[in-house]
């Protein structure tokens, strides 16, 4: 027949001492998913920051490989002995946030009209030169409703030999696009970061005298 045995060293644990543990674990568990959250957070920032820059850089480049093929003609030959020169040879920055050119073969063109409008790069064709930036139509946007775009430009790099002003009769050839963007988010430590990036586009010239 077995027969309990009470020993009298052994006790169990107290009710200070179990509420102690259950705070000091507590206490772990909570430095443990702070440190997650945390984490999670960071790489939430950093994606998003490199995603900001990535559609900054996406969107430059399709302003510079768009304005790097203004005044390129089809037949060179034949335009270089036309009376009045290239018909695409103006390239006008005068408008700020603006940029309107043409090329043979451009899509909705031959006239291409860059601007900043609300917030987003838009591009719009045209058949003949716009005399402003506002071009009628359904202008298309150049990246994501996630972006800002709170600043573009365009400057002329003028040299010597080449007018300050941009005119039918001078040529400028070289262009610095500017453009400036933020992350339109909830969070505002995402929503404050601002990044600017710079591109320097050589136009080329087609025919003689343009």
């Amino acid at each position: 027949m077995l027969t309990a045995r009470y020993d009298a060293g052994v006790r169990g644990v107290s009710l200070v001492e179990m509420m102690v543990a259950l705070v000091a674990g507590m206490i772990v568990v909570g430095a443990v998913l702070a440190l997650v959250l945390a984490i999670v957070k960071s790489d939430r920032q950093t994606l998003q920051v490199t995603r900001l820059n990535q559609e900054l850089r996406a969107t430059l480049a399709v302003i510079a490989n768009d304005l790097r093929r203004a005044r390129s003609v089809g037949d060179p030959l034949s335009t270089a002995v036309i009376v009045t020169g290239n018909p695409y040879r103006a390239v006008s920055t005068a408008t700020s946030g603006c940029v309107v050119y043409a090329y043979d073969g451009a899509i909705d063109g031959p006239w291409h009209v860059v601007r900043l409008l609300s917030g987003t790069v838009v591009m719009q064709g045209a058949t003949a030169r716009p005399a402003t930036c506002s071009v009628g139509g359904s202008p298309v946007a150049l990246g994501s409703r996630q972006v800002e775009i709170t600043a573009l430009s365009f400057t002329p790099t003028t040299t010597a030999s080449s007018p300050p002003v941009m005119t039918d009769e001078g040529v400028v050839r070289d262009f610095t696009i500017t453009i400036t963007g933020r992350l339109i988010d909830q969070d505002t430590g995402l929503s404050s970061v601002t990044r600017t990036m710079s591109q320097d586009v050589y136009v080329r010239s087609v025919g003689a005298g343009v």
